[in-house]
């Protein structure tokens, strides 16, 4: 990548990770699941590291986890069901039955 767009990029990152609407707690937790939701290995390696300097507890790292996998699931679960069915279960009610 050029010098330029390492730079667009930066600031692109820096503005969507401290955005001024969301605190740095709650900023993180939501870097940290999306990097879980795409695996991303080096992002969540750095907001792990990350997680200590905002005080943020084992529970609330578990809990955004939980919150990833059960959306994973429910992809998953309405992917195979507009295989099977031809159309998709959770458009209207969600996929939590």
């Amino acid at each position: 990548m050029l010098d330029k767009q390492k730079a667009a990029f930066n600031a692109f990152y820096q503005s969507a990770r401290h955005n001024g609407v969301l605190d740095n707690k709650t900023s993180l937790l939501v870097h940290l699941g999306a990097a879980m939701a795409v695996g991303c290995y080096p992002c969540m390696r750095v907001y792990l590291d990350q997680a200590d300097q905002v005080g943020l507890s084992d529970e609330e790292i578990s809990a955004v986890e939980a919150i990833v996998m059960t959306v994973s699931a429910g992809k998953v679960r309405e992917q195979f069901n507009e295989v099977l069915t031809g159309s998709g279960s959770c458009v209207d009610d969600g996929c939590s039955d």
